[in-house]
């Protein structure tokens, strides 16, 4: 039996999760911010149709779009529905793939006999019904042949009923005039690649034979013709994959050389890295701290981590350092970030017999459940230099 494949993707997902909060924003312009509210992140679609950028940082927005209403993240909250959202999901189908906090694939092969609904268009009707009814979330649901189709699919629901199917016998007629630039994996570069092939449109794809797209895109190539026909070369994967590197970033309101602000900033991201970290159980070895210019110019600095870990404690001094010999009290910056890599398993440095490391990173994890009840900021990473009971520093240690 040929795989089937369903997207469910959460419409505006930060902005519908604050109008659960507020019923109030609903039919509203409203646009959620990134860390320090620094750019927007999720719009409604009402802030959509007049015209706001995704990207745009706030003190421009307000200039311009003045009747907006603009909302600070709120991270936590958002995970906390996102998990809802999972956990139906993950009821639902035998194998889920969560892409992002909003997004996942599902393998619904045969589910329409299993939940007795006729077709699978039925089906997406009900997956969309249930996610609404349990969660308060609106979610698109758009199920294919294979992802690339999905996400045609799921692109086409969000402008209809929420919900969208393409049979395998009508994929020509429903993605022949799907424009190039808004396929999945078809970045600006990819289509101006195809656009000089005489490539415009999902149709134009499948006009050309595979041999084509392998002479000249190789296997990414080969993954778009395969997959605009419907034969999927990336099945739905409920492993999840752990990622090589972690990269935290923020625009800021303004530019600004604040020393002290900076710093809290890279730290802050420092902190949020740490925390992706340790939820996939992965050690740092390497640790880049990065400013950007007013005029975009990057300026990064990067060390080795000797002992792998995942504690802030024992990351933020490198981080400072590296700090330290980038910044300029004379350079206006407007963006700020941590990269962290060079990872190994955190498995791996149990097995050690003498783990320097172990105290700081099990006091992270408390960390990490205390935020997860009480909230974000709820203190923050110091250091015992300036303690002189050292009966106090190991209480610290000993949590």
């Amino acid at each position: 039996m040929k795989k089937i494949t369903a997207l469910a993707d959460c419409n505006n997902f930060f902005v519908s999760c604050e109008i659960l909060k507020d019923p109030s924003l609903k039919g509203k312009a409203v646009c959620v911010l990134s860390n320090c509210d620094g750019c927007v992140v999720s719009r409604s679609n009402e802030a959509k149709k007049l015209g706001v950028p995704m990207g745009m940082p706030l003190f421009m927005l307000k200039e311009k779009f003045p009747d907006v209403i603009y909302l600070s993240g709120d991270l936590k909250y958002y995970h906390q529905i996102s998990k809802r959202v999972k956990k139906i999901l993950n009821d639902f189908a035998p194998h889920v793939e969560h892409c992002s906090i909003d997004e996942a694939f599902l393998d619904v092969t045969g589910l329409d006999k299993t939940y007795g609904v006729n077709g699978y268009e039925e089906l997406a009707e009900k997956l969309h019904k249930l996610l609404l009814e349990q969660t308060g979330v609106p979610v698109s649901i758009g199920i294919a042949n294979s992802k690339i189709l999905c996400k045609i699919a799921t692109d086409k629901a969000k402008h209809g009923n929420f919900h969208y199917y393409i049979p395998e016998e009508k994929i020509v007629e429903e993605i022949e005039d799907f424009n190039i630039e808004k396929i999945w994996g078809v970045g600006k570069n990819t289509a101006s690649l195809l656009k000089s092939k005489g490539i415009f449109t999902a149709g134009d794809v499948l006009k050309k034979d595979k041999e084509f797209f392998e002479h000249f895109m190789g296997k990414r190539g080969l993954e778009l013709r395969f997959g605009l026909a419907g034969e999927d070369t990336m099945p739905v994967c409920d492993k999840a994959t752990k990622p090589k590197s972690i990269q935290k970033t923020s625009s800021f309101m303004q530019s600004t050389n604040d020393r002290e602000y900076l710093k809290s900033c890279i730290l802050e991201h420092l902190h949020n890295a740490c925390r992706k970290m340790r939820g996939y159980g992965l050690l740092t070895t390497e640790i880049t701290v990065m400013l950007r210019t007013k005029d975009f110019r990057i300026i990064s600095a990067t060390d080795t981590v000797e002992n792998p870990t995942s504690a802030e404690y024992l990351l933020n001094q490198k981080a400072k350092e590296l700090f330290k010999q980038i910044y300029s009290p004379n350079v206006m910056y407007r963006s700020s970030g941590v990269y962290v890599g060079g990872f190994k398993d955190e498995e791996t440095k149990q097995l050690q017999l003498f783990n320097s490391t172990e105290k700081f990173e099990k006091i992270s994890k408390i960390w990490d459940k205390i935020e997860e009840r009480h909230g974000r900021g709820v203190f923050t990473v110091g250091d015992c230099r300036n303690l002189t009971n050292s009966a106090t520093k190991n209480a610290l240690i000993e949590v």
